[in-house]
């Protein structure tokens, strides 16, 4: 509704320049800009700013700085472009700065251009050619859920890793570097999760990594996810090599060369650019579990990399750099993380910066647990040291001092900070504009803008009930794929909502936020949790899992039971009215309907209706108080018995030929 002050407009124009703006903010800036040019040509006298200009104002506030009729000003602002201009309107520094030119004042352009993503950028170092050594190359195996991903890196390195895994599934981002058997040469392999649920996890893959090898699984040939990496890869601009795998299990080698054919076409359907039409993706068709063409494959790896020409800064001088794979609580050595080194060289002592927060490391250790003294380019270890957990994906950067590191992280919190407070102002902006503009409807509308409200986008509606749960989880990479996994569930009725995310067991702080929030705890991979935790005092429900489709699975599940219940009514019983007796009981004179059972049973405290003649009009809608069969109470009266029966509510208003129909309630089940 109120299109000039939205968070996106703001983070646009004032945090965010390095975005292309929207069409229709730059359609109120141009015309702001344009209205200040003709102010300006009017008179070639600038007049000083005499007081300070803040972060945000409001226009009242404005025009009493400026001492300009606030009539005037909102006219004025109407004309520039902004909408539903109010007294309390809430301005940003740069529109109050274009408003100050347009009325011929003299205006330094402070606007900052920071961002979060920016700040940092200050602490990197330019490249010296100097330094540039030769790296490892980074490989990164994508593909298919149990295409043999995991099982390719086992043969490279020895390992079990799949033995270990819950439900057969890798789901961490595995980041190892092994010495090849055949060439002896050194490669860090990124084994990404397959599984639907981690597609950030391999969008980072993607996008860290020189060469992809594409696993397609000789008996299923291209899936979804197969599809999805290859569109990573791509988007990536990484190099590719195709391994088809699952080849030893036809016997029969022509099925063998019919399952791979299969492969190939499919592959050419789409335009990946195998060597066989000419392109330069090499495709080699592999056994992991017997060793078949893996060295073929490992040439293929050496050879690419050795084309790419693969090099990065190294040395102790050089700034270093890299990505955070992997991030977790440990009990014994407190927050820890998986890094990527991509420039220079990790030691420790030295202080690196992650999101908002920073790190003086105390340890290093590789893949095997243990401890080295330094990590160089493509070399992913894991460090100890960090303040507070960093998130996985993010960037890291190395500052000179823990006082550089305190001094750059405030000012990234800064920008942040300011661009909440945007944020605030838009829907402060909006909230504001909705009350006045239903105001305005109930008044012209005579209360029929009550009846309209619904349609109008500003007006708070009641919306879909929130089904509050908190996620907790061993490393932050799983917690953030159960969260993108989750967030989204729902529909108009019901919807999942996220109270917090984070890593490590619950904690006291946890559970005093489920009791307070209503919500259901999701532990991911935590093993044996406390006593205290799974039975607590305040019967908090806490569920564990360790596979990430079983934790959808619940939580589908637990979203159907909060959508509203469905009934249709099925009829059980009838009966028909034939005489109306009265019995005096303690000087009261109560009616008796005289019944005959038609089909079914009627039994005491069955819900009924009563209907009456040809249009069969519902004068009773209720339960049997009691029911008779001669002077005895019966609990039961099957097909065609008579009995006696009184209803509920004191009625009896009922005539000798009505119809009683007994009906019960049955619950539809309901589907997300």
């Amino acid at each position: 509704m109120i299109r000039s002050l939205s968070s996106v407009h703001i983070a646009c124009c004032r945090l965010e320049p390095c975005v292309s703006r929207p069409p229709f903010l730059s359609r109120i800036l141009g015309s702001t800009r344009n209205y200040a040019k003709r102010a300006i040509s009017r008179t070639n006298e600038l007049k000083p700013v005499t007081f300070e200009i803040p972060s945000y104002t409001s226009v009242s506030d404005l025009s009493n700085m400026t001492s300009i009729k606030i009539e005037k000003l909102i006219r004025d602002l109407t004309k520039m472009g902004f909408t539903n201009v109010t007294h309390n309107y809430i301005l940003s520094r740069e529109y109050v700065e274009l408003v100050l030119s347009s009325y011929n004042y003299k205006v330094e352009d402070q606007t900052s251009s920071l961002t979060p993503e920016t700040v940092y950028e200050e602490l990197r170092s330019s490249v010296n050619p100097k330094n540039l050594k030769k790296r490892p190359p980074i490989v990164t195996i994508m593909g298919h859920v149990d295409h043999g991903k995991t099982t390719i890196l086992d043969y490279l390195r020895n390992s079990t890793i799949v033995s270990n895994e819950h439900g057969g599934i890798t789901q961490h981002i595995g980041a190892f570097q092994v010495k090849t058997p055949i060439s002896k040469r050194t490669i860090t392999f990124l084994d990404t999760p397959g599984h639907a649920a981690f597609l950030k996890m391999r969008e980072r893959g993607a996008t860290i990594t020189d060469i992809v090898i594409l696993v397609i699984s000789a008996e299923d040939s291209l899936m979804p996810q197969t599809l999805e990496a290859l569109k990573h890869a791509r988007n990536s601009g990484n190099q590719m090599v195709v391994a088809i795998t699952k080849i030893d299990r036809f016997s029969n080698p022509k099925q063998r060369e019919a399952a791979i054919e299969k492969v190939n076409l499919d592959m050419m359907n789409h335009e990946i650019p195998i060597e066989r039409i000419g392109g330069d993706v090499q495709v080699v068709p592999i056994s992991a579990r017997t060793g078949e063409n893996m060295e073929l494959l490992e040439e293929s790896i050496v050879l690419l990399s050795d084309v790419m020409d693969l090099k990065a800064e190294s040395g102790p001088q050089t700034t270093l750099e890299g990505y955070i794979l992997e991030s977790e609580m440990k009990k014994t050595t407190g927050n820890v993380s998986t890094i990527l080194v991509t420039k220079g060289e990790l030691r420790k002592g030295k202080v690196l910066i992650c999101g908002n927060t920073y790190c003086k490391v105390r340890s290093i250790k590789n893949e095997n647990g243990q401890d080295v003294s330094k990590a160089t380019p493509a070399q992913a270890v894991e460090i100890t040291g960090w303040k507070d957990l960093p998130g996985a994906g993010d960037e890291v950067i190395e500052a000179k001092n823990e006082a550089t590191a305190k001094k750059y992280v405030a000012k990234r919190l800064a920008v942040i900070q300011t661009a909440r407070e945007s944020e605030n102002v838009d829907r402060l902006n909006e909230q504001r504009a909705t009350k006045a503009l239903s105001k305005l409807k109930k008044v012209s509308e005579s209360g029929e803008g009550l009846q309209n409200s619904e349609n109008d986008p500003g007006v708070e509606e009641n919306g879909p009930k929130k089904v509050n749960f908190i996620v907790k989880g061993d490393v932050s990479g799983s917690v953030e794929a159960i969260v993108e996994s989750i967030a989204s569930l729902g529909n108009e009725e019901v919807k999942c909502n996220i109270v917090t995310a984070s890593v490590g067991v619950p904690n006291e702080n946890d559970m005093k936020m489920a009791r307070i929030t209503g919500s259901k705890l999701l532990c991911f991979n935590l093993g044996p949790l406390p006593h205290e935790i799974v039975n607590n005092k305040d019967e908090i429900e806490v569920a564990q899992f360790n596979v990430i489709y079983k934790l959808i699975e619940d939580v589908t599940e637990t979203l159907t039971d909060n959508l509203k219940p469905i009934y249709e009514t099925k009829q059980v019983a009838s009966a028909e009215i034939r005489d109306i007796f009265n019995f005096s009981v303690r000087k009261k004179t109560i009616k008796i309907a005289g019944c005959k059972v038609l089909s079914g049973q009627v039994s005491r405290n069955a819900t009924v209706k009563i209907i009456r003649g040809a249009d069969e009009k519902v004068v009773y809608d209720g339960t049997i108080l009691s029911l008779k069969q001669g002077k005895e109470d019966a609990s039961l009266v099957k097909k065609n018995n008579e009995c006696g029966i009184t209803f509920g509510d004191d009625f009896e208003s009922y005539e000798p030929g009505d119809k009683i129909v007994v009906y019960e309630k049955v619950k539809v089940p309901r589907y997300l």
